[in-house]
């Protein structure tokens, strides 16, 4: 028997406890009365028996009466307590409930040294429905959408009815406010799908106002208290907006959110373009090699210069497609100058922690250079320093794999004690590039020169190229020439240059 059956079993017992006792008392009796008349009934016998099958009767309905005015009273005790805590019409926890958890959601915040957020919600045009349509459909709106906003939660979220078109909810645990802004607009989606009210569609939008913790207050109060002032902002705005109580952040947030947008659109419509950044022998002064870097400047409007859109796409996984892109644009544009006449040259190309880490990005790679034809030998491909800080062995193993491709693994923003960490000796890579932050100050700051040094020294002790990026002066140059490293790239040479641009340099440099 399973546990389930024997739970239910059980429960069957409790329930019917009353029935089984005075079975059993009756059988009891019944056995006690024929042990004392010798197994003869007779008829004080059988008078004994009706006797005491009376009793057990007596007995049995007054442990009924008992067991189901405890069941009564404990389930008057839940249906007072679901009162004393929940909302009467949309079953959501009351003011006294929310109350309580988000206390304890600051508290939590707090210790673990996240945000929470506070959000005051208030429907758009209710007043218009109660009106027309009559109290009764407003009611049935409000438990309608009361169910939509638990769907647009986290378990551990919290919503609840303060009143009449209003609700309010507490988010818990959350890194940074973009997430409270996904959350605002699937809310707003959520609600403007049309509610079937006894067969009426009705639409309904809502302002919401938003707050957090501990950015916009520390109390409960005031984070209730802005978050109703923000609603209030949105609501001026017009219908169906949100706002954040801080300016500053709502801008911000505003801003990554046109910035995704445009992003998602620039993919589909490929607003794209490489350009090309020479790389040099410092030997022979001889072009060696490119850098293929993405620029975004065919949209329609440009992207916005306050914000990193590279980093908003790594956030929202745009990466993963747009470094694909780069990759099979920057090879078929090596495999066109090659059959162009062209000396075929390595082209390097930055991969993001989302592409490493993508689990088709080994396959799709292979894709790639069997697409385009190009030699895997003339493809690097530029990881940072931090995509192996999180486990050394698993980025290992997947280097390796991608050793067997062919193809050559750089590491950037090399500037820290790469070297220093346990398995990092062992790893394939064939060179490391000196970050431009430490080539910025290397002339006149004497740690700076120490640390570069030290790891060109790391580098030749493993057998690896080492290439300087980020040259800007003649003397970064030369100090690196001093410091004997054998390859560099960066505005002293060149900027980045298209397509068009670089076969010119093509021509200056080989005839």
């Amino acid at each position: 028997m399973g546990r389930g059956e024997k739970f239910k079993g059980i429960q069957h017992m409790r329930a019917h406890a009353w029935a089984y006792s005075g079975l059993l008392g009756f059988i009891l009796l019944i056995v006690n009365l024929l042990a004392t008349a010798s197994y003869s009934l007779h008829a004080r016998v059988i008078i004994g028996i009706l006797v005491q099958t009376v009793i057990c009767l007596f007995f049995a309905g007054g442990m009924r009466y008992l067991l189901l005015s405890k069941q009564q009273q404990e389930e008057q005790s839940r249906h007072l307590a679901l009162l004393a805590y929940h909302d009467t019409l949309t079953g959501l926890p009351n003011r006294r409930l929310f109350d309580d958890r988000l206390k304890q959601a600051l508290l939590h915040a707090q210790r673990s040294e996240q945000l929470a957020a506070v959000m005051f919600l208030d429907m758009d045009r209710f007043k218009d429905v109660n009106d027309t349509l009559g109290h009764a459909f407003g009611d049935q709106l409000i438990r309608s959408a009361g169910e939509r906003l638990l769907s647009c939660l986290r378990e551990s979220d919290t919503v609840y009815r303060q009143g009449g078109d209003e609700f309010t909810i507490l988010l818990e645990s959350f890194t940074k406010p973009e997430d409270v802004r996904m959350v605002a607009s699937r809310i707003q989606a959520a609600l403007e799908e049309p509610f079937i009210l006894q067969g009426l569609p009705v639409s309904i939008t809502a302002s919401i106002g938003i707050a957090l913790y501990p950015l916009d207050g520390l109390k409960s109060e005031e984070l209730l208290r802005h978050a109703d002032e923000a609603m209030y902002i949105a609501k001026n705005q017009g219908n169906n907006q949100f706002q954040f109580y801080a300016s500053d952040i709502d801008a911000l947030v505003k801003q990554k959110a046109y910035l995704e947008t445009e992003l998602r659109c620039a993919l589909e419509n490929v607003q794209f373009e490489l350009r090309y950044e020479p790389q040099y022998d410092l030997s022979t002064d001889r072009l060696i090699g490119m850098e293929a870097t993405i620029h975004w400047s065919k949209g329609q409007s440009p992207p916005l210069q306050d914000i990193d859109w590279k980093k908003v796409a790594e956030e929202l996984g745009l990466m993963v497609p747009i470094g694909m892109w780069v990759l099979r644009t920057a090879c078929a544009q090596m495999r066109s100058w090659q059959d162009n006449g062209f000396a075929a040259m390595r082209v390097t190309v930055a991969i993001t922690a989302s592409q490493f880490k993508a689990e088709h990005f080994i396959e799709e790679l292979a894709a790639v250079l069997s697409e385009t034809g190009i030699d895997s030998i003339q493809v690097e491909l530029d990881l940072t320093e931090s995509i192996t800080s999180s486990n050394v062995r698993k980025a290992n193993e997947k280097l390796l794999m991608l050793k067997k491709l062919g193809v050559h693994i750089a590491m950037d923003d090399l500037c820290t004690g790469l070297f220093t960490r346990s398995g990092l000796e062992r790893m394939p890579l064939d060179r490391v590039k000196l970050d431009q932050t430490l080539i910025r100050d290397l002339v006149d700051d004497d740690e700076n020169q120490l640390l570069a040094a030290a790891i060109i020294r790391m580098a030749q002790r493993l057998g690896l190229n080492l290439i300087a990026k980020g040259v800007d002066t003649p003397e970064q140059l030369a100090c690196l020439r001093h410091l004997q490293c054998t390859e560099a790239q960066g505005k002293l040479f060149s900027s980045p240059l298209e397509p068009k641009e670089f076969v010119r340099l093509f021509h200056e440099e080989f005839t």
